[in-house]
């Protein structure tokens, strides 16, 4: 079933499976007459889920429809990007169960997050009109039967619409909020615009989606597998502490751990009682870095792009300088002091124009939390963001 509502009137669409008239499960909704000629505006949150259902989009001459997202509006004037999501759901959790201690000492942070929220109907219409919405209802749809959906039809139409209504006041406050952000109109006719695609497709369209997967499984291991390769070689490095990337590994090695011995009473080896090399212990002899990529289940290393390692195993650098990761700062990159002071002194100077970046600061105490031995006694270079 799908609700809406005009300026003059409510509408309610049943699904003839629903009603009892079609033996078919699938059916699309018409939201116009197909003669119309009218244009349009239909609003939704993540309309594009809706857009999908609709019987006039799947017919290649389009309707004269426009189709707002009160989702993407949200996005553009309150949303969170994927880095902020965790910690947006720590502190509404803080919030609703009156952290105070974890709320004073992220005030800061909660004026950020006081002002934006994730980008789902309920959260929205909290941060938008102060309204809690139980999606409880919802999940009749998802995990219930067609004779539960049709004994409590009137329950389920009254959770759809309510759903509209509450989607109306959502648009009555983040549209002025979206063309307070993004006043050109080019903003606007953005989202409309990327509300318009679609994409016809025929009886090869599931050959054409296994290709792309089957060829996207293949260049996903082979990258994988050239990250290993390089795993490996970077083990027979002969001074990976020379080596500008390498050296921020953990080459900490594990010695082999042997059994206890058992002895007789002249002293000489009870019978199995010689040391033995544990056989559980992981990788002895390798350097910790390496055996944090092990993987029990794959019986070898786990690398991919995605590894803290990965960009030390490729060599990768910014404006031709090794990166290094900082548990306080994130990426930086590494430049020699040198270069750094012949930049500086020298206008002339082709090296990138440090005076105008913020050099990062390591604390020296090496009892502090955020003490970084790398950087902390490299007095050699200097770090930036």
């Amino acid at each position: 079933m799908a609700a809406a509502v005009s300026r003059h009137a409510w509408y309610l669409w049943v699904s003839p499976y629903l009603a009892g008239v079609s033996p078919h499960p699938r059916h699309l909704i018409p939201l116009a007459d197909p003669e119309e000629t009218r244009a349009r505006v239909v609003i939704g949150h993540n309309v594009g889920f809706d857009r999908a259902r609709v019987q006039e989009e799947r017919q290649l001459r389009r309707a004269p429809t426009a189709y707002v997202d009160t989702m993407s509006l949200h996005v553009a004037s309150g949303g969170l990007c994927s880095r902020q999501r965790g910690f947006w759901l720590r502190y509404s959790r803080a919030k609703r169960e009156n952290d105070t201690e974890y709320l004073q000492l992220n005030a800061e942070t909660g004026r950020f997050f006081d002002v934006s929220s994730l980008n789902s109907l309920r959260e929205v219409a909290r941060l938008y009109c102060g309204i809690d919405m139980s999606k409880e209802r919802r999940n009749v749809f998802v995990d219930g039967t067609l004779a539960e959906v049709r004994a409590r039809f009137g329950e389920l139409a009254d959770y759809c619409a309510t759903d509209v209504d509450v989607t109306r006041r959502v648009l009555c406050r983040v549209f002025p909020a979206f063309r307070a952000k993004c006043p050109h109109p080019a903003s606007f006719a953005g989202i409309l615009l990327m509300l318009e695609g679609f994409l016809p497709v025929d009886s090869s369209w599931p050959a054409y989606v296994d290709r792309c997967e089957r060829m996207f499984a293949e260049l996903t291991e082979s990258v994988a597998s050239r990250l290993r390769r390089l795993a490996d070689d970077a083990l027979s490095a002969p001074n990976p502490q020379d080596d500008p990337w390498l050296r921020n590994l953990d080459w900490t090695v594990e010695p082999q751990k042997l059994t206890k011995p058992r002895f007789k009473a002249d002293g000489s080896y009870a019978k199995n009682g010689e040391p033995r090399p544990f056989t559980r212990q992981l990788l002895p002899g390798f350097p910790k870095w390496y055996r944090d990529l092990w993987s029990p289940q794959l019986g070898r290393i786990h690398v991919t792009v995605r590894s803290r390692i990965a960009p030390y195993l490729l060599k990768l650098k910014w404006l031709g300088y090794p990166l290094y990761h900082s548990a306080q700062h994130g990426w930086t990159f590494r430049v020699p002091r040198a270069d750094y002071e012949r930049a500086i002194h020298d206008a002339s100077s082709p090296l990138p124009a440090f005076g105008t970046m913020t050099m990062l600061r390591f604390v020296s105490d090496p009892d502090a939390s955020d003490y970084e031995p790398g950087p902390a006694a490299d007095f050699d270079g200097v770090y930036f963001k």
